[in-house]
């Protein structure tokens, strides 16, 4: 998506794992030095520089979906609709394809001076626990599990001599060797989607007491956009198959247990005392969605207005 729609990837960062390209410009999508998506506010562009030399306020974090993906510009992210809304600078710290861990270390910079905190997201932790070769990792799983494990197996050095153009010496000699991953089947989808939700859950908590009791925060659990979730608008039919299994043999495993994961969400976020706020796709009206997860710049919009109204119950 990244590829189709804005012609950039990815790039390794050493302690978000990846992010978008740093300080990109575009007509549709820029970023700061930290590859984070500029937002846009009533005070005028919000970087990470800038938030915090302006005192702080509030902070998005999530995966692309808090990024904006399918947002025509920087001025129709999530972010950006709730800065005008609430009129408070909102700082993007969404990173594609990020699990609650990323986030938590997306977050640690900036929660001293966050007001409010925003997470939209929840697909992310479900997808690759339930497809993960080791879900049961000290540090949980993450998006591009097997590219990771593929690059872990060299060296830290001997990587950064292969990215300069030169050759490593006996190479294989010094590969390590991974241990041949459990046996996985279909039938474990539903234990790994609790796990996925646990450890978020634990994130949640953890990131609650981090930022102390004065700080708002609401969890979003992003939508789930099929024919069957929604009534589809005709401009969406005609942009997107919302049929289309984009997570191959776990798409409908996705679809049957979304709802069971949201409530598994709602009970654990009242215990917590945190916030929790289901972007269901049928709450959403007219031409909302760009693709099975992402909002355009009207879902965008009213997300935003939803999560005003989420932001002020928690006051």
């Amino acid at each position: 998506m990244l590829l189709e729609r804005h012609g950039i990837d990815l790039y390794p960062h050493p302690f978000l794992g990846f992010t978008l390209p740093p300080g990109h410009r575009s007509p549709g999508l820029n970023t700061d030095e930290e590859g984070f998506r500029l937002s846009d506010s009533p005070f005028g562009t919000v970087d990470t520089k800038t938030w915090l030399a302006s005192g702080g306020g509030g902070i998005f974090l999530g995966n692309s979906v808090a990024v904006g993906l399918a947002a025509t510009s920087d001025r129709n992210s999530p972010p950006s609709h709730l800065a005008f809304i609430s009129g408070t600078r909102q700082l993007n710290l969404g990173l594609c394809a990020a699990v609650s861990l990323q986030e938590l270390a997306a977050a640690t910079p900036f929660l001293h001076a966050a007001s409010t905190v925003v997470i939209i997201g929840g697909g992310s932790d479900f997808v690759n626990v339930v497809g993960s070769l080791d879900p049961s990792g000290l540090f949980g799983a993450i998006s591009y599990e097997r590219t990771f494990a593929d690059l872990a197996e060299i060296p830290l050095f001997d990587l950064a001599t292969l990215a300069s153009g030169e050759a490593v010496p006996d190479l294989e000699s010094r590969r390590r060797k991974r241990p041949k991953p459990a046996a996985w089947d279909l039938a474990d989808a539903v234990p790994r989607m609790e796990a996925a939700a646990r450890r978020r859950l634990e994130h949640l908590a953890f990131l609650a007491r981090a930022a102390g009791e004065r700080t708002r925060i609401v969890f979003c659990l992003q939508p789930f956009v099929t024919s069957r979730t929604r009534d589809l608008s005709p401009e969406e039919k005609a942009r997107y198959d919302f049929d289309a299994p984009v997570f191959g043999i776990l798409h409908s495993t996705i679809e049957q247990n979304w709802d069971a994961y949201a409530g598994l969400f709602a009970k654990g976020c009242a215990d917590l005392g945190i916030s929790f706020l289901n972007l269901s796709a049928g709450l959403f009206e007219g031409d909302a969605f760009a693709d099975t997860v992402h909002f355009t710049d009207e879902g965008n919009r009213q997300a935003a207005e939803m999560i005003h109204r989420a932001l002020e119950r928690a006051a």
